[in-house]
């Protein structure tokens, strides 16, 4: 089964397990696949900042969702082109943004939050606020049975000593790194 998530990972992982740490990039700026993918990738190199694409505009709580449950899972930015062009009020909007970023306010209490705000600047919404309390896009279906999961804390997984565990690719060297990527990819494709 060809699973999309998996393959971009790994193209991610392989490309930068041949860049010396010098020349690595500080930002990822990549599509939400899921809590196990953005956890998987996170793990990888703690120093790496991933971020997340928006994808179409949709509704406010799309926007404030995906950053939500992108953040859960340790992604530290959000990077919206349409999603903040298509707001009502862009400087409130990115403003929540931010607040969701840094974990002050939920995706709920935003939409709603700036729902009032649009009313006390007098700015007439788009859709009314329980047309916009509505997941409208397909950005959180990634797929799956609904099932998260959580890989396990830092320092609790021992590759070489139980087999299916994830390793802690903190600790792992570069040359590891590979060798755990490359005998994953086997497995996904059956070689």
């Amino acid at each position: 089964m060809y699973k999309i998530a998996d393959y971009i990972n790994d193209a991610i992982v392989r490309t930068l397990a041949r860049v010396t740490a010098k020349g690595r990039p500080i930002f990822l700026k990549m599509v939400y696949h899921g809590p196990k993918a953005m956890e998987e990738l996170v793990r990888y190199d703690p120093h790496l900042v991933v971020g997340i694409l928006g994808g179409s505009a949709g509704t406010t709580y799309d926007a404030f969702k995906l950053l939500s449950e992108a953040r859960k899972y340790g992604a530290r930015v959000a990077l919206y082109g349409r999603k903040i062009n298509n707001a009502e009020n862009q400087l409130a909007f990115v403003r929540f943004l931010r607040w969701i970023a840094d974990g002050e306010i939920s995706a709920e209490e935003a939409v709603k939050a700036y729902h009032g705000v649009l009313q006390s600047l007098g700015v007439k919404p788009l859709r009314s606020l329980q047309d916009d309390m509505v997941l409208q896009t397909a950005v959180m279906s990634y797929g799956g049975n609904g099932t998260t999961i959580s890989l396990p804390a830092k320092g609790k997984a021992d590759a070489k000593k139980t087999p299916n565990a994830e390793p802690d690719f903190a600790t792992m060297t570069a040359a590891e790194k590979v060798a755990y990527q490359k005998q994953r990819w086997d497995r996904i494709l059956g070689g």
